[in-house]
């Protein structure tokens, strides 16, 4: 369908983003990739959205380097879209996630950090960051990170978790 859609409106460059993702989640990550770099290509004379389209598009080809366990090249893209939109909070947590789960903990922290300053009132960096100072050892900041985490999100099971943790680190 967004090909059909594509075809009748070939000014609307942004469906390029929903193609790509169809054929990510379907495995074909070639064919994904192919359509981020139109997009990518497209969103360069976009006065109004370029930079945001193109920003996702390359988180995109980020995330499915990332799929294909290619993480050198999926961190390489994140950074990229972090630098082309350095007002969009996501894409510094999906590089923070990457660094975490590959136990780079410091980068980790650097990039939460980076996402919590770009939307303070955005609950989940503050959690994950909590995670990667409980892995440093760094009790204090861990806690600290959690208080934060749980006056943002109140009355969730997620909550009733980080007051556990907190609970254990304060004894």
């Amino acid at each position: 369908m967004f090909d059909e859609f594509m075809g009748k409106n070939p000014g609307a460059y942004q469906v390029l983003l929903n193609i790509g993702d169809c054929y990510r989640e379907k495995g074909d990550y070639d064919k994904a990739i192919e359509n981020y770099n139109k997009l990518i290509d497209q969103a360069k004379s976009d006065p109004h959205m370029g930079k945001t389209m193109g920003a996702k598009g390359l988180a995109a080809i980020g995330l499915c380097y990332l799929k294909q366990n290619k993480l050198a090249d999926s961190q390489d893209y994140f950074k990229k879209s972090i630098e082309m939109a350095p007002q969009d909070e996501n894409l510094p947590y999906n590089v923070a996630e990457i660094y975490f789960s590959n136990q780079q903990i410091d980068e980790a922290i650097r990039y939460f950090e980076m996402a919590i300053q770009i939307k303070p009132e955005w609950a989940d960096p503050y959690l994950k960051v909590a995670y990667a100072y409980l892995n440093k050892g760094d009790m204090a900041k861990a806690a600290e990170s959690l208080e934060k985490f749980i006056k943002l999100e109140p009355d969730t099971e997620r909550m009733v978790q980080a007051k556990n943790i907190l609970g254990t680190i304060k004894k």
